[in-house]
Parts: C-alpha cells; sequence; structure tokens
C-alpha cells in the first residue's frame, strides 16, 4: 500500500469521529504519548544494552465509544468500552551488545555500520476492562469526587511499517553488495520494502481522574506485530525466532464529552 493510501484511510477516521459524537456514540477522547523499547533482529536478545538502547517514541489517539444502551440489566457491561485507535511510532535500532564489544573485529565494525529508523502507523479498535464499575466511577466525578481505577485491555491493530534500513558501509539493498557490508547472518535476510501487517497490543493502566470532565493515565503497552519484519530484517534463526515488538510506557489524558 502507498503511503498516500494510509494518510488518506488515516484522514477519514479522523473526519468520521464527529459523526460517531453527533449520533451519541462517543464516550469520550484520549490521547497517549510514551517512551518505546523497540525489540527486533537488531543487537542481541537478552541483552541490557540492546534493551536498554533501542528506544524510539510512540504516540496516538483513542475515539472511546459507547456501544452498549444504559438501560441494559447486565453489570457486567458497565465494567467495559471500547474504542477506535490511531497510533504511530518511530525510533531507532542498532546492532548493540555482546556481538560488538571487539569494535575493532571486521564484524564488529560491519555490525555497528547497520541501523534502521522503522516508522509505523496503526489502525484498530480495542476493548478495556474496568476494574470500578463504570456507570458509578463516571457518576461520582460529576460532584467532584475523583478516584483512581485500574483497566486491563487487548488492541487489536492494523500496521503500515517503513523499515528505512541502513548500512554506512554501502548500499544494503544491493545483493552484490551485502557480502561486503553485512555480517554473514544477515546476507539475504535484509528486506528495505514498506509494508502492511497486523498486531496486538496488551494494555495495563491507572487512572485518575483530575476534573469533572478530564482524568490522566499511565498506560504500559506492549505490541506484538505478526511481521518480523518491521525493522527490515528477518534471519528466522535460532537467536531471532521471535517477531518484532515495541513495549511502550505513556502518558495520557483523557477528555469526557458529557
Amino acid at each position: 500500500m502507498k503511503p498516500k493510501k494510509v494518510f488518506f484511510i488515516l484522514f477519514f477516521a479522523l473526519v468520521s469521529a464527529p459523526f460517531f459524537a453527533q449520533y451519541r456514540t462517543v464516550d469520550s477522547y484520549s490521547f497517549f504519548t510514551g517512551y518505546s523499547f523497540i525489540k527486533s533482529d537488531f543487537g542481541a536478545r537478552n541483552d541490557f544494552d540492546t534493551n536498554l538502547n533501542n528506544t524510539g517514541v510512540e504516540l496516538g489517539g483513542k475515539i472511546y465509544l459507547n456501544l452498549f444502551p444504559y438501560h441494559w440489566q447486565w453489570q457486567g457491561m458497565y465494567h467495559f468500552r471500547t474504542s477506535f485507535i490511531l497510533s504511530f511510532a518511530t525510533g531507532r535500532v542498532d546492532h548493540i551488545g555482546r556481538y560488538t564489544d571487539n569494535k575493532t573485529s571486521p564484524i564488529a565494525k560491519k555490525l555497528m555500520s547497520m541501523y534502521a529508523r522503522p516508522v509505523v502507523f496503526g489502525m484498530g479498535m480495542g476493548i478495556d476492562y474496568s476494574f470500578q464499575n463504570l456507570q458509578y466511577y463516571n457518576f461520582t466525578r460529576l460532584y467532584g469526587i475523583y478516584r483512581f481505577n485500574v483497566t486491563l485491555g487487548v488492541d487489536v491493530m492494523g500496521f503500515y511499517y517503513m523499515p528505512n534500513i541502513q548500512s554506512e558501509l554501502g548500499d544494503i539493498t544491493d545483493p552484490a553488495q551485502q557480502v561486503g557490508i553485512l555480517h554473514p547472518r544477515f546476507v539475504g535476510k535484509v528486506y528495505p520494502e514498506a509494508g502492511i501487517t497486523f498486531g496486538t497490543t496488551f494494555k495495563f493502566s491507572i487512572h485518575y481522574q483530575i476534573s469533572e470532565n478530564y482524568h490522566i493515565y499511565l498506560e504500559n503497552r506492549s505490541t506484538w506485530f505478526l511481521s518480523d519484519r518491521i525493522d527490515g530484517l528477518d534471519v528466522n534463526d535460532e537467536p531471532d525466532k521471535f517477531t518484532d515488538w515495541i513495549y511502550t510506557p505513556a502518558l495520557g489524558i483523557t477528555y469526557f464529552v458529557w
């Protein structure tokens, strides 16, 4: 899918938000941003330096939808919320850690010359479970009683990604040059093309009401992609048998429309 098509889909999603609000299906709007830790085929798995330094940023917005009539009698309904989500993530990943300790070796130089700046756009739907009854939790804020709440959630997302993988030693996309500039494990395993994949985000959040219409929250977001090519590498051997994923501790704010 071309980038212009992706942006058209995102634009359509944004302009449709007032339509939902007009027909009172919107419960609240939310925005979040956080510092991301990217796990990929760059660096070494379970390596402290890799886990700490391959980082980026993630931001996004949610439209919480009120899909259930308030006259329903099933009380379990009041613990769930559904949402429409847009997200954006980017960062830089390098070969860091134990395989680059000897920085003067030819292999280490090839590894340290490789890097990627992946860019990922996401769109999907999510569902959150609230440990408090949302009917009463939202009602008390109207009387100046502000409380904490804890939620668990899962998002099912579609993603458009651009790996932006490069090497300072030459053209990493040229098969003729790969033998001379890449570690032998990565020769023929470079995939610089943009693509589409799906993934799942698992969330744990702590919310606090700060006013009648706003609350803030801390959210731990762990996103697993079905593709292993977000970073432009897909080795698929024992050390790199897992797909790419991102962990983001995020700070967010929610605005209630009623």
